[in-house]
């Protein structure tokens, strides 16, 4: 539930909901870490209520626009460590990193059977491979230190307080792991606090899901929690009581926070999203962020948003400057997406946009200016002419034009008894995304370079809907000739193969219990969809596979078995 942020309202979270989330029984530090800030930081509440404000109207802004840039954000890992034990493995580091990735993106295993709310951030993380100095790292630092632990003071933040400093916070996101005392698990900055100490700590008994991880909080979701936090996201519960919440629309009213998995716990008379990641649940009960929550984190990436420098950071060995804002009036393609001025859907809340002459929708011409003709109009969607009529068939005629590398216009035939169309479109390997509209045709922005989309239309003619097109079209960003629909192999993703070791060093090995006849393609992808690498095998049983100069990290390992048929597994790579 979204509550406007005030400096007022937030003084009364912090002095009224503190004492519920110190009780709790993950101990998450971040509030208290808060207060500190703020009775330090005098001017720290008029930075948070200004971001506020950006947040909101950023929001509001994207309100029906199609998501899908893919945000990539460099990590530096600093250990600091008294101990062996403390002292975590660069495999329990990889971990981490790969279920950051997993949940940001809704690729976790236990994604399903969950709220519908349910959304991929499209937010992903990589160890850094760049220093602030431009030499090559592995993102990770360590350091020994004669402390014995740390508190939410900060002082694992300074190499003068036994600590490690920080990297630029506007090119990474620091993650200091160490022993915090007080049976604290972890605690983050929020936006617009001092670059010196951005960041997430974390206990190093419950980071990754391997070595030192500690049930009941042994699968990463402490890190997934606080990294929440750092991109802007509250406690669920709102740190309050049923008037005090989160400021995110589709998270309900809680009255305190939910410990253990108290699954269908209910308050302020509806049920708790306890599976929440910024709930108090145990790790395994945890999946999902919401839809809202996932708007509210990408606002930081906006135009003038606290974290959109992350966007161009050159960590991960190269970054993607976000483009020039699309000036309406000028005659100029500013964002370089090849639309100009009130063509481009950047520009349909621009006030200089607005049409001066309404659609009539049985005229046959378009008088808003708008590319659509009648009841094709979304402006003619109510008008009595506009009634559908007809069979509700399954749209034809698909194909891709204005082809950019992050944009694409999806187009298809009218279909006469359709009121609008859902539109799914996904990287070839990931989760669908569907978006309705009145036409038939939809702007898609935020693709990657060189990725290759599948994309499928469905007819919505009032209380029924056809299928979904077959097959499913593809197109590959940036490659203007790849519009014409031709289908992609598409297939649910299932183990019908075996991989090891996982993680992998220099080679991995694939196994399948039959010979599969004919002739099966071996690809392996990163998580942006692109192959890095492909061999071909005639009856295929096992292959082991030189992993080469690729890095490490979190990749995918597809088998084409021909047909259109295809199965995936993930794996890491940690060298």
């Amino acid at each position: 539930m979204k509550s406007t942020f005030t400096v007022v309202l937030f003084l009364s979270i912090l002095f009224f909901g503190y004492q519920t989330e110190t009780q709790a029984q993950r101990n998450c530090g971040t509030m208290e870490y808060l207060e500190q800030q703020i009775e330090s930081q005098p001017d720290l509440l008029q930075k948070m209520d200004e971001i506020e404000r950006f947040t909101e109207r950023y929001i509001e802004s994207q309100a029906g626009e199609a998501r899908g840039e893919i945000y990539t954000i460099p990590v530096v890992v600093h250990v600091v460590y008294k101990t062996n034990a403390q002292n975590i493995s660069d495999a329990q580091i990889f971990s981490q990193i790969q279920i950051l990735n997993e949940d940001f993106r809704r690729m976790n295993a236990d994604a399903d059977n969950t709220w519908s709310q349910a959304a991929d951030s499209e937010i992903e993380f990589c160890l850094a491979t760049i220093a602030p100095d431009g030499s090559s790292t592995s993102g990770i630092q360590r350091r020994k230190t004669n402390k014995p632990s740390f508190s939410a003071n900060d002082n694992v933040k300074f190499n003068n307080k036994g600590g490690l400093n920080a990297w630029p916070a506007a090119d990474y996101l620091n993650i200091w792991v160490c022993n915090l005392g007080s049976g604290l698990l972890g605690y983050a900055q929020f936006p617009g606090g001092n670059p010196a100490t951005d960041g997430v700590v974390n206990d190093y008994a419950y980071f990754g899901d391997i070595g030192t991880a500690t049930a009941p909080y042994d699968l990463g979701r402490t890190c997934t929690h606080e990294v929440g936090h750092w991109l802007n996201l509250r406690h669920i519960w709102g740190d309050g009581g049923c008037s005090v919440d989160d400021f995110v629309s589709d998270t309900p009213l809680s009255d305190a926070s939910n410990g253990g998995c108290a699954v269908g716990h209910v308050s302020c008379g509806s049920v708790d999203m306890v599976q929440n990641y910024m709930d108090y649940s145990y790790d395994s009960c945890m999946n999902l962020y919401t839809s809202g929550q996932s708007d509210r984190m990408r606002a930081l990436f906006g135009p003038g948003g606290e974290r959109v420098s992350l966007l161009s950071s050159q960590g991960c060995g190269g970054g993607t400057p976000p483009p020039d804002p699309e000036i309406c009036d000028n005659g100029i393609d500013d964002d370089g997406d090849g639309l100009t001025d009130c063509e481009d859907p950047d520009c349909s809340n621009a006030s200089n946009c607005q049409t001066s002459n309404p659609e009539i929708c049985d005229n046959g011409i378009d008088d808003d200016g708008d590319g659509l003709t009648d009841c094709a109009d979304s402006d003619c969607s109510n008008a009595s002419n506009c009634q559908p009529t007809g069979s509700c068939d399954t749209p034809t005629g698909l194909f891709a034009s204005n082809i950019k590398p992050k944009k694409a216009r999806l187009n298809w035939d009218a279909v006469g008894a359709a009121s609008s169309y859902n539109v799914q479109i996904r990287a070839v390997g990931g989760n669908w995304q569907t978006f309705n509209t009145g036409g038939t045709s939809i702007n898609i922005s935020g693709l990657s370079n060189g990725t290759t989309y599948e994309w499928q239309v469905q007819s919505v003619c009032g209380g029924e809907s056809s299928a979904y097109s077959s097959p499913v079209c593809s197109f590959t960003a940036g490659n203007s000739g790849s519009g014409a629909c031709t289908s992609s192999r598409v297939a649910v993703l299932a183990p019908s193969f075996e991989i090891f070791p996982n993680p992998a060093t220099d080679q991995i090995n694939v196994h399948v219990s039959d010979a599969i006849s004919g002739t099966t393609s071996i690809s392996i992808l990163d998580l942006y969809g692109k192959v890095v690498m492909s061999i071909q095998e005639d009856q295929f049983t096992q292959r082991a596979i030189a992993l080469g100069n690729l890095q490490s990290g979190l990749y995918l390992i597809r088998l084409d078995y021909g047909d259109g048929e295809y199965s995936i597994k993930k794996f890491m790579i940690a060298k």
